[in-house]
């Protein structure tokens, strides 16, 4: 809802404002509290009053975690551009990394799928099997060697 007053005639009201930016009601406090957004002013009658900056402020911040940035990540790159920096450098090197983490990821997964399938396709092969060993010996019996226990994410 837009407000009345004629000092914040485009601010917008908690709802309308989440709506605008996409997002839930509890995503624009959580980012007040991280101080990600800095906290709105307030209405007459205390509502908080977002501005379009609060708006596509959020928007930014959406897109920049859609990229895999996190909220600490973009935290510090809305602090330089607060404080009159420009953050384009910073956004590229955390790219970077993040890129190199998804490689090292997608190789990791790769190996994982590899294993995986040939697993599978032998025991494709078993016909009116009973289970045995302490548990089922289909992944008991798989080598340890294969490094499968590392966390893909």
């Amino acid at each position: 809802m837009i407000s009345k007053s004629p000092a914040s005639q485009e601010s917008l009201r908690v709802g309308a404002a989440a709506k605008a930016a996409g997002v839930g009601l509890q995503t624009l406090h959580y980012y007040e509290r991280l101080e990600l957004l800095p906290k709105p002013k307030r209405s007459a009658a205390n509502y908080r009053l977002y501005s379009p900056e609060a708006i596509r402020r959020v928007q930014f911040i959406k897109k920049a975690q859609a990229i895999g940035m996190t909220l600490e990540e973009t935290k510090q790159i809305l602090d330089l551009k607060d404080h009159g920096r420009e953050p384009c450098r910073q956004v590229a090197e955390l790219g970077e990394k993040h890129l190199r983490e998804i490689n090292a990821r997608l190789a990791q997964l790769r190996a994982y799928r590899r294993a995986l399938a040939k697993s599978v396709s032998a025991w494709r092969n078993l016909s009116e099997r009973h289970c045995a060993g302490e548990f089922c010996d289909l992944i008991e019996r798989l080598p340890i060697g294969q490094n499968l226990s590392k966390k893909i994410v």
